[in-house]
């Protein structure tokens, strides 16, 4: 997938997110897709590995529980093979805490047949972990 494709795919997917439209990430995401939230077990929630997209709407439950998307930039992405990696920064709301989160991000999509086969996200969970107490 090419540089401005990837990028389209990218603003789609944000889009869909932002707007809690499943229908819409439903045809953006597989059906098995994978996603891997990294940081240390148990500090967070949804860290760890979610497969397939009754998981991965676990997965956006339970950050929707907790977070609300303020911003998020992409301030580069770059393609290579059938990996899109997004370099941003983002600010969400602790729900229940009223705190703002502002952190820098790394996101990995793998793309098969057009869609999001697998995400794997790198950030500060520490912030986050920090915000939602």
């Amino acid at each position: 997938m090419g540089q401005s494709a990837g990028r389209a795919l990218l603003d789609r997917y944000y889009a869909a997110l932002r707007d809690g439209d499943f229908a819409a990430l439903e045809q953006i995401v597989a059906p098995d897709v994978t996603v891997r939230y990294y940081g240390p077990p148990g500090l967070l929630p949804w860290i760890g590995l979610h497969e397939g997209f009754a998981a991965y709407r676990r997965f956006l439950g339970q950050v929707r529980d907790a977070l609300e998307i303020v911003a998020v930039e992409q301030e580069a992405v770059v393609a290579e093979g059938e990996w899109i990696v997004l370099l941003g920064r983002g600010q969400w709301r602790a729900k229940a805490s009223g705190r703002d989160i502002a952190v820098h991000m790394t996101n990995a999509f793998r793309i098969r047949d057009g869609r999001i086969a697998e995400y794997r996200v790198y950030t500060d969970t520490a912030a986050f972990a920090a915000a939602l107490r």
